[in-house]
């Protein structure tokens, strides 16, 4: 067995040239180790550009203002990553999970990948630990890797492994985990997740975003027996379901996130799978789940059924992420379907999240054709099948009660216009 040398933070990061391209793991493989490093000496890192996907509310930092003349590249907007706000450059990149996944896969993309990963094991191989989503992916490309070892991260019983001597460097540094919270519990949220969980059937398996929404869902599936989970992330609310018997189909992740509680038990949890993105949000994958329901947050709806899960106010402050590669999935599948949920309202009230037509410029993230269902704190609209002139009629009827005359209103004068067809 070759051996592989230790190196200390600094040394580890030194490794990269100036003008590298450079994959730096998010979620619990955030490599902080490294990352403190170079935030402490920035002449360590000089032009290069940081790639990965790193998650509103979980990966904070700023990492367009790590090293000298850095670029980070993300296909999110996080409170670091806000091109109006960061202090370096920022490129938000509007691609889906998959796609991402098969960039950092081609061989030369990616120069070097930091990530964290578990002790080794004595078989001589390294696992990813809490995080096997996208770092597979410069692995498997020949990218040189530098993982730095926390024994702070579990070694899952079922997870893609590497031989150790396929890395170029690693970095001993214990440190906790990021950890994840939904906060407090919203009773509108709640209400929609009722909603969702009495559109599940027994034997389907299902797939959540992270939340408060998939807190909701979760909390409505007590009672349901035989489901499967299969998702990017899982997160604290999922265990009291594993303990109850409910995933009897198993689960199949990439990310775990959450709290200490939640890593310890996920540790000793053989029955959990975790997968790279290429085989989680594959649509190839997901189209031989049978009866796979994917449900996702957004931030407005149209009444032709297209949605907007990036914009708010102007802003970017998120990215499609997984959600069209599982709706995709989702409708591909035998008896599946796609479900996208959001609060009827916004800004106390004042405002619809149902919308005549989305504002110039905001894209539709999900269009109209790969939509399902709908659903609301008022109702369910199913657009499944539904003509224009139906998909209107059935989103108005879940819009708050104070908006909806109002819709349809401008709906009649859409099609006076001559800008929507029925």
């Amino acid at each position: 067995m070759r051996s592989i040398p230790k190196l200390s933070a600094p040394e580890a990061a030194a490794l990269a040239a100036p003008g590298a391209r450079l994959y730096v793991a998010g979620c619990c493989g955030e490599p902080g180790a490294i990352l403190d490093a170079v935030a402490a000496d920035p002449e360590l890192w000089r032009g290069v550009e940081l790639l990965g996907a790193y998650i509103p509310g979980v990966n904070r930092r700023d990492l367009s203002a790590i090293g000298r003349e850095t670029t980070a590249r993300s296909i999110f907007a996080t409170e670091g990553l806000r091109p109006e706000r960061a202090a370096g450059r920022v490129s938000i990149w509007p691609a889906h999970y998959t796609e991402l996944y098969r960039h950092l896969a081609e061989p030369g993309a990616i120069d070097i990948a930091y990530f964290q990963v578990p002790p080794p094991r004595d078989d001589g191989t390294v696992g990813f630990g809490l995080a096997a989503d996208f770092s597979p992916a410069p692995a498997l490309a020949g990218a040189r890797l530098v993982g730095v070892i926390n024994p702070a991260m579990p070694d899952v019983a079922d997870g893609p492994r590497l031989p150790v001597e396929r890395f170029s460097a690693f970095v001993d540094a214990e440190a906790p985990l990021i950890a994840y919270g939904s906060g407090r519990r919203d009773p509108v949220i709640d209400a929609i997740g009722v909603r969702i969980a009495s559109l599940i059937r027994d034997g389907d398996t299902i797939q959540l975003g992270l939340g408060k929404m998939q807190q909701a869902v979760l909390g409505g599936l007590a009672e349901h027996r035989g489901l499967g989970f299969h998702s990017g992330m899982i997160s604290d609310p999922i265990l009291p379901l594993i303990e109850g018997g409910v995933f009897a189909k198993g689960i199949t992740t990439g990310v775990a996130l959450g709290s200490a509680a939640l890593y310890e038990r996920v540790r000793q949890l053989p029955q959990l799978r975790f997968r790279p993105v290429g085989e989680t949000h594959a649509i190839g994958h997901l189209s031989r789940i049978e009866r796979f329901i994917s449900i996702n947050s957004v931030i407005e709806v149209d009444l032709l059924g297209q949605a907007n899960a990036e914009i708010l106010g102007g802003r970017q402050v998120s990215g499609l992420g997984g959600m069209v590669d599982f709706v995709r999935g989702a409708r591909a599948s035998a008896g599946g379907r796609s479900l996208l949920a959001l609060p009827a309202t916004a800004e106390g009230g004042r405002r619809s999240r149902i919308l005549a037509a989305l504002p110039a410029g905001v894209p539709a993230g999900v269009s109209r054709s790969d939509v399902d269902c709908v659903v609301t704190e008022h109702g369910v609209a199913e657009l499944r099948g539904a003509s224009v002139a139906e998909r209107a009629e059935r989103l108005i009827a879940i819009a708050a009660p104070q908006f909806r005359d109002e819709l349809a209103a401008q709906w009649e004068s859409l099609q006076q216009a001559g800008s929507m067809a029925s």
